[in-house]
């Protein structure tokens, strides 16, 4: 008997912890288009401040990378 409860309380932290992790690296459509704006509206700042076009578009990427968000 205590063999079989310590199986199903392990299945049940083992289901319980891949759904946290899931869902943590799983960004939600909101939250990647708000950040995906963000992004868009600092590299319209960036070249509105007379800053290089190369350096505004290296800034853009890798905040668009910062979002974490997968690419269609």
């Amino acid at each position: 008997m205590k063999l079989k409860s310590l199986t199903l309380i392990s299945a049940a932290v083992f289901a319980f912890g891949f759904a946290i992790s899931a869902s943590a690296f799983q960004p939600t459509a909101v939250g990647c288009i708000t950040c995906h704006n963000n992004c868009d509206a600092a590299f319209d700042a960036c070249l509105t401040s007379g800053t290089a076009y190369s350096t505004c578009y290296s800034r853009y990427t890798r905040c668009h990378r910062g979002c974490g968000c997968p690419i269609p």
